[in-house]
């Protein structure tokens, strides 16, 4: 019996587990939405833009964010779901009111009949620490791999809500 246990024991305890990060009592659902305009960016040379059409914060997980929404891509407009994880958060050097916060995120085609694919990779956010100050000002930038699955081809990815010179230059945690 207490061999049984002791093998059991890590599985519950690795199933409980949410992450470190600080600042789980934070809704970030607004920054998400971006007031429903979306984000405009690039799949190899092509143009994709991703709009969030719902953002839950995960009770059990506050370090999580279920999302629905859709993207376009070669003309066509397809449903994804998935999940925001937020991970670090640091303070902006030279900037004491705001901060980056660095998470990970995973998003699911919902159409498996049509040219389809999910989307994995790091997110950053730049923001005010005062979550009453942030209103419009933050900066936010999704990068990596979206993987078609009718081809299983994989290309690069990045989408961000304000344009980028060079989207190799920006860090991700």
């Amino acid at each position: 019996m207490k061999i049984l246990l002791l093998l059991f024991f890590p599985f519950i305890t690795f199933y409980a587990q949410t992450n470190n990060f600080p600042l789980k009592d934070q809704d970030f659902s607004k920054i998400l939405l971006n007031e429903k305009l979306g984000f405009d960016g690039k799949i190899s040379d092509e143009k994709i833009d991703v709009r969030f059409i719902s953002v839950v914060k995960d009770a059990k997980k506050p370090e999580n964010y279920l999302v629905k929404g859709i993207y376009t891509l070669n003309g066509k407009t397809l449903t994804c779901a998935g999940k925001l994880t937020f991970n670090y958060v640091f303070n902006v050097k030279a900037r004491a009111d705001e901060m980056l916060v660095f998470g990970d995120f995973h998003l699911n085609g919902t159409q498996p009949d049509i040219d389809d694919g999910f989307f994995k990779g790091k997110f950053r956010i730049q923001t005010r620490k005062d979550t009453n100050e942030r209103g419009n000002y933050s900066t936010t930038t999704f990068k990596g791999i979206y993987t078609n699955l009718e081809s299983g081809k994989e290309s690069d990815v990045w989408f961000s809500n304000f344009s980028h010179d060079d989207i190799s230059k920006v860090i991700f945690k």
